[in-house]
């Protein structure tokens, strides 16, 4: 059941009436995100189930999943990140509901009744499920790049000086 997305969004009234979205954006729209990607080549599938729970607080159940290009930190070449991404949001007013909210719920403060950008919440739940430090599975360094340092000769090591070496000179000095 893929349809087109809408570009703004209700969240509320989507609670309201039950509503599910289904469907596929592209990662090219995603300005925040595009910074901590080496392209924005592909699309994002995305998944919202908008509902009320049985304590009358509205929630959007999210899903979204992309496989994303990211500079790999230790051989800084691209490399291929599958992103997938579940989460149920609270669909609140303002920030004093925050600190009754179930563990299950993050907050999504909606303040006004403007329409939300669809791409902008599938744009902060991608951003938070990124790697901190991208890297491939496998060693993807040759192995002259990697030093443990228990090659050193001998002779360049320095010879450690005992910071009491100084005390024990001042008292042979007496």
């Amino acid at each position: 059941m893929h349809q087109k997305l809408p570009k703004d969004i209700d969240p509320f009234r989507l609670a309201q009436n039950g509503l599910r979205l289904e469907g596929t954006l592209p990662v090219s729209t995603m300005k925040r995100l595009a910074g901590s990607l080496s392209d924005t080549e592909g699309e994002v599938a995305v998944k919202m189930n908008f509902d009320v729970d049985e304590t009358g607080l509205p929630y959007m159940y999210g899903k979204f999943s992309s496989k994303l290009s990211m500079i790999c930190e230790r051989c800084m070449t691209p490399m291929s990140v599958d992103v997938d991404v579940e989460c149920y949001l609270a669909i609140l007013k303002n920030e004093r509901k925050v600190e009754g909210l179930a563990e299950l719920y993050d907050p999504w403060i909606v303040e006004k009744n403007d329409p939300i950008l669809l791409s902008s919440v599938v744009e902060d739940e991608l951003i938070l499920g990124l790697p901190l430090v991208p890297r491939h599975e496998h060693a993807c360094l040759p192995k002259e790049a990697w030093y443990r340092g228990d090659d050193i000769d001998e002779s360049e090591k320095e010879k450690k000086v005992s910071p009491f070496e100084v005390l024990a000179s001042l008292k042979l000095k007496k």
